[in-house]
Parts: C-alpha cells; structure tokens; sequence
C-alpha cells in the first residue's frame, strides 16, 4: 500500500487523488491496464466505473485495497 491515509482523508478520497498519490500518470495506468487514457479519465470523472477486473488491476497499481478504490469512485452524496 501506499500509505494512503484513508481515516483522515476520507471525505475527500478520489480517484484522481489516489493516482496522484502513487505517482503514476494516467497514462501510465491506461497502458498498465490496457485501456485508453480516455477510459482512466472518464473513470477519475465518475463518467463511467471500470468493471470488477480493472478495479481489482487498478487498485493493485495504486498499492490501495479495493474498498479504497470503491470509496473513490462513489458519488459523494453516497459517501
């Protein structure tokens, strides 16, 4: 893991932060993956959610458990 605080950032935890967190690019994801730059952005947007084996992938290349990643991709309302 990558040491994400979840506790203490919990009510602002998304995914675009977690990326940042990992210093990886969304590009560098997207290729990681094996999905277009585009999919990484829609998904960071809340545009579209990525299906259980690339939340599973993606959460591994970001070091975080994928409750952490679900957390990141709810609406915040669902929050």
């Amino acid at each position: 893991m990558n040491g994400y605080d979840l506790e203490q950032d919990a009510l602002e935890i998304t995914l675009e932060s977690l990326i940042e967190a990992s210093g990886k690019t969304q590009r560098e994801l997207g290729i990681a993956l094996g999905v277009t730059e585009l999919t990484i952005r829609n998904w960071t947007k809340r545009r579209k959610i990525p299906r259980l084996d690339y939340a599973a992938a993606l959460a591994a290349e970001l070091g975080v458990s994928l409750k952490t990643l679900t957390r990141s991709l709810q609406d915040e309302e669902q929050v």
